[in-house]
């Protein structure tokens, strides 16, 4: 029986989102593989997805669930020592993480390893010279593809020189990543006004797949009653990000929702606005609805008349695969690790917003209501040109399994 050993990103919950979709398929088109999940955050959601779907998990942080929104992640000033000593080193090159990887690694001896943007599982596979796949929704660290402009006008002190030596070396240390995996699948277009872009898909063993959505079928369905919506009214969708890299900015986010909402409710009286990750249980009050994190929100958002939403590239993808109207958020720029997709997202005409104004905001809003949002949202076809990313995706690691030689 052949060994599949998953590990994603701990950051965020969309990389537990994308592993349990290609987990679950790879069961589906071949049950005879042995596949765990090495399942870093989020554990009270996600361990009973991942034991529903046939996944042994394998938790590693027994000792309590791990929300990495609680927290602030940089400061202000941004120099080598707050970006890379202080964050990049920790989170994302952890000499710690990377030898306890190699660790389960040796004691598992996966025939193939497949990480979700997971830097330390993915130096440890290169360094036991286990099979890797890399998944990622960016085309190298997020600081190499921010400007050095972008992060000023976002309110950074920049030491402009360590910030500059910290992109070139960054920038060397993603490619070596790339050239010793075997396999990397992206679901992010490719764009020749990114560096990155260029960089990557000029690798034969770099493959774009769009969209790998899967539907959610094992998951309870959404009761609106149960959840304080009343489905007689319209209703906007509005989600918090589970990774900031400022904690204020997640209480100034709520706060930009509700200041816009309450303007939007003079022109729409009966206007709803749902808050997904903001409360352990619904509440509604004045017409908000506060919900926990819903790992099944493909009804709710496809029956709300708009979704508010950071550029979280996994929730970018499965919106314009759905074909939900969505209005791109980021609070301001110092949320430096989605400005890249932000950028990106612009560029494909998508309506994005930024900042605290929230007339313009609501004027947005209002705008895209009452226009045709088919002709608003035709960015969606190059970010999703197909509705069979994950069938793609699929194929390609299972022929990485079944041949001894690397693609």
């Amino acid at each position: 029986m052949r060994k599949v050993l998953l590990a994603p990103n701990p950051t965020g919950t969309g990389h537990n989102m994308r592993l349990l979709a290609i987990g679950k398929k790879l069961k589906q088109t071949n049950d005879s593989l042995e596949i765990k999940i090495l399942l870093g955050s989020r554990q009270d959601v996600f361990t009973e997805l991942f034991e529903k779907a046939g996944i042994e998990v394998i938790d590693l942080n027994p000792t309590g669930i791990i929300d990495y929104s609680n927290k602030s992640h940089l400061s202000r000033t941004l120099n080598w020592k707050t970006m890379i000593t202080n964050y990049f080193i920790p989170t994302f090159f952890n000499g710690d993480k990377i030898l306890k990887y190699v660790d389960l690694i040796n004691t598992i001896e996966p025939d193939l390893l497949i990480s979700d943007y997971n830097i330390n599982a993915s130096i440890a596979g290169i360094t036991t010279n286990t099979k890797s796949v890399f998944v990622t929704e960016r085309h190298n660290f997020t600081l190499v593809d921010v400007e050095i402009n972008d992060l000023i006008s976002g309110g950074f002190d920049v030491d402009i020189p360590e910030i500059t030596a910290a992109q070139n070396d960054l920038n060397r240390l993603f490619s070596w990543l790339i050239e010793n995996t075997d396999l990397v699948i992206t679901d992010k277009v490719f764009l020749e006004t990114f560096k990155s872009d260029v960089q990557l898909s000029n690798n034969d063993k770099v493959h774009f797949v769009g969209s790998m959505y899967v539907e959610r079928e094992d998951t309870e369905a959404i009761e609106f009653e149960s959840l304080l919506i009343n489905r007689n009214d319209p209703y906007i969708v509005g989600t918090v990000s589970n990774t900031t890299m400022l904690e204020e900015d997640k209480f100034k986010n709520l706060e930009v929702y509700i200041d816009t909402f309450k303007r939007l409710k003079t022109f729409i009286p009966n206007l709803q606005l749902v808050l997904l990750g903001t409360s352990e249980q619904p509440k509604r009050d004045s017409g908000i609805v506060y919900l926990p994190y819903l790992p099944n929100w493909k009804t709710l958002i496809e029956n709300s008349n708009l979704l508010v939403s950071h550029p979280g590239w996994i929730t970018v993808t499965e919106v314009a695969y759905l074909h939900v109207p969505t209005v791109f958020y980021l609070p301001n720029f110092m949320e430096y690790h989605e400005v890249e997709a932000y950028r990106r997202l612009e560029q494909l005409g998508l309506p994005v917003f930024s900042g605290y104004n929230t007339n313009k905001f609501s004027n947005l809003i209002l705008e895209i209501l009452q226009n045709d949002k088919d002709n608003l949202f035709l960015g969606y076809e190059a970010l999703c040109p197909s509705e069979d990313g994950i069938d793609k995706a699929i194929g390609l690691i299972n022929n990485l399994i079944e041949n001894e030689v690397t693609v």
